[in-house]
């Protein structure tokens, strides 16, 4: 049940999400009444990529990406370099918000490989299983477009299957520290009793917030927050983090209140205003 407008004003929720992926979300939930702040956990940064260190798309069967970033910054890539999609390219995507960033730049929709819009998980597991009811044997070679680092399990999967798998990093990712001015608001919101929810879309978010939160000694206000994420890995993270805060602190262990939702705003809106 939706809480009344009341509820909501007192209500604070924190969107952690990269640098221009909250405006929508943050303009919906104040429309609904809510105090939102947006406090990017993560900076992205594309990389430079020369002409001849793009790779010849024409030599692979698929491509995959891990995100909707990574997806802008290799076609602003490829347009820089005067290069195209080929038009019969599989692409792959690790959810449906990947997917719908590769049909608004044109790549056709019957040559996206995703999860379902209602599988459980939007993550590369998911997209593994879809790959497999179209059968390995139609992708040999693939090309999988990420940052500097990531996790490994599809292309162990893959490779296991003797599918020949190629990296092409296209951005780097760097935790973002709080500005004076953040910090400052922060310990003020948190010290105070307003009931809070946070947004954590990714480990390595969780990761960078939960160091700024112990490099202001506020991991404890956060046993009384709501979190929500958008895989169950990353509700794992928070657990350990706030375990390894509360041992630390010689606080009581309190297992906090954390959803799981589909990464889409729809979806997140829905959750945060139910839950």
């Amino acid at each position: 049940m939706t809480l009344d407008w009341q509820e909501n004003m007192n209500r604070h929720i924190i969107l952690t999400r990269p640098a221009g992926k909250n405006a929508s979300l943050q303009s919906l939930l104040a429309a609904a009444g809510y105090q939102v702040t947006e406090l990017p956990a993560i900076e992205r940064f594309p990389l430079s990529l020369r002409a001849g260190e793009l790779p010849n798309l024409a030599a692979y069967h698929l491509v995959f990406f891990v995100s909707g970033y990574a997806v802008q910054v290799f076609f602003e890539m490829l347009a820089q370099h005067h290069r195209s999609w080929p038009a019969g390219l599989y692409a792959g995507a690790v959810g449906m918000a990947t997917a719908n960033v590769l049909q608004k730049l044109g790549v056709s929709a019957s040559r996206i490989i995703h999860p379902a819009p209602n599988a459980e998980n939007q993550d590369s597991e998911a997209f593994f299983d879809e790959l497999l009811k179209i059968g390995l044997d139609k992708f040999n070679r693939v090309l999988v477009v990420r940052g500097q680092s990531g996790r490994q399990w599809l292309a162990e999967q893959l490779r296991a299957a003797k599918v020949q798998v190629d990296f092409l990093p296209v951005y780097e990712r760097k935790p973002r520290v709080w500005t004076p001015s953040e910090s400052k608001a922060m310990i003020s919101l948190l010290q105070s009793s307003k009931p809070i929810s946070w947004l954590l879309t990714s480990k390595e978010s969780v990761d960078s917030i939960f160091d700024e939160l112990k490099r202001y000694q506020l991991v404890q206000y956060c046993l009384r927050h709501h979190f929500l994420v958008t895989h169950p890995r990353i509700g794992a993270r928070i657990q350990a983090h706030l375990k390894g805060g509360t041992f630390q602190e010689n606080l009581p262990e309190k297992r906090v209140v954390i959803n799981i939702c589909q990464p889409s705003d729809e979806s997140i809106f829905e959750m945060l205003t139910t839950s």
